[in-house]
């Protein structure tokens, strides 16, 4: 090996150039102490604004809630939320109840309904006639 690492325990001051290039933690908390203020400043004077205008806008304050508020149905227009409403699932179900039963379709003329697994196996035995 051409160069042994020291055992030394002694510290050497970096260069002079390399000193220069330091973080001056001081400045760097000093600008982040002054954005937190400026912030703080922007948003209480925002607030007194939006306030005012509310005051100015609104002077007896805010309107009542309708009476139709949490109603199911206002006018025409269905109100219950797509999360809520359970009416494509029971579709579904009466839908696949249907495919799997026997029924009357037309009971005067004698049409029925039948489970989706008997019609086929019938029309499969009819192919093999």
């Amino acid at each position: 090996m051409s160069h042994q690492p020291s055992h030394s325990t002694e510290q050497m001051s970096p260069p002079p150039v390399q000193a220069e290039e330091s973080i001056h933690f001081g400045k760097v908390i000093g600008v982040g102490v002054a954005a937190l203020v400026l912030f703080t400043a922007a948003t209480l004077v925002s607030y007194r604004f939006q306030t005012a205008r509310e005051k100015e806008l609104q002077p007896l304050g805010p309107d009542a809630l309708p009476h139709q508020v949490g109603q199911a149905e206002i006018g025409i227009v269905d109100q219950v939320p797509f999360d809520v409403t359970r009416s494509l699932q029971n579709y579904r179900d009466d839908r696949n109840r249907r495919l799997e039963s026997w029924g009357w379709v037309d009971r005067k003329n004698g049409i029925v309904h039948m489970p989706v697994e008997e019609a086929m196996d019938r029309l499969i035995k009819e192919q093999k006639k």
